[in-house]
């Protein structure tokens, strides 16, 4: 927690959308919701939610049973990408070419008090068959999901072919990964195994001690897969309440540095999962 993986999700990702001009979603699959909070404004939020525009449309067939402890399972398929998603930005004269989010809903938590494992498999086989949608046409899918080992970030885990992981440049940050790292390949039903992509983020501008990004960097197993790319504290990047939207997008001093530093991210990124800029006349 707290180390950025909703920043990553949200505004690295938009980069890569801008930059491999490929449709990309957005997918806040958190009960807490704080993608969503970071780009969507809360009247607009209401109004998806009301139209049963969320996450809980995937995980469920409409409408989502109340229940805490019942799902309301069903054989028809799971919606398609556009149906449940709210269109951010879009490339003009290419309308499909765009950036979504898929709203998230505190109702997810409920996956985290049930027992039921012949529902919460129904559910997971849902979001999977949803994700395989997701990536008809090239689509690039982000996942933005909790810190945990609960159901939802297993169902994530299962789905994804990369996983991105943002570290601090502290000791306890280099462990935590090491313990995922761990959990990843000991846990049987998380097959294949996805790729895994460390991204230094949180960097201080002045007075840094590099002994703990030099430990990572050395490291047999994380080192090689550490980005060389770093994402640097930026107050910018920092959730404000009256504010729904990109970071990048806020009037103010240092907005074309930030932007610079996340576009060599999101081009390093890019690169590790295979993609290619395409040619633009």
């Amino acid at each position: 927690g707290g180390v950025g993986k909703t920043t990553v999700s949200a505004h690295v990702f938009r980069v890569v959308w801008e930059t491999f001009r490929r449709p990309t979603l957005l997918i806040d699959f958190d009960p807490q919701f704080n993608l969503t909070q970071t780009l969507v404004s809360r009247v607009r939020y209401e109004r998806e939610q009301k139209a049963e525009r969320t996450i809980m449309a995937v995980m469920e067939q409409s409408p989502p049973l109340q229940s805490l402890f019942n799902i309301n399972t069903s054989i028809s398929p799971p919606p398609e990408p556009t149906e449940v998603s709210t269109r951010l930005w879009r490339f003009k004269g290419r309308e499909h070419v765009d950036l979504r989010v898929l709203p998230g809903d505190f109702r997810l938590v409920k996956y985290s008090l049930m027992d039921d494992h012949s529902q919460l498999n129904k559910v997971e086989s849902r979001f999977l068959s949803f994700i395989k949608k997701c990536r008809e046409g090239g689509r690039i899918t982000v996942i933005d999901c909790n810190p945990s080992s609960s159901f939802l970030t297993l169902c994530a885990l299962r789905a994804c072919t990369h996983l991105i992981v943002p570290v601090r440049p502290d000791r306890y940050s280099i462990l935590g990964v090491e313990l995922l790292d761990q959990f990843l390949n000991e846990v049987p039903t998380i097959e294949p195994k996805p790729k895994k992509i460390i991204l230094l983020n949180g960097i201080p501008r002045q007075h840094y001690d590099r002994s703990v990004e030099d430990e990572l960097r050395s490291h047999p197993i994380l080192g090689p897969v550490t980005l060389s790319q770093r994402l640097r504290q930026s107050a910018k990047l920092q959730a404000k309440p009256d504010y729904a939207g990109f970071a990048t997008d806020k009037p103010g001093p240092y907005k074309n540095v930030l932007k610079n530093e996340i576009r060599s991210v999101a081009e390093e990124v890019g690169k590790m999962l295979g993609l290619r800029r395409e040619e633009q006349h």
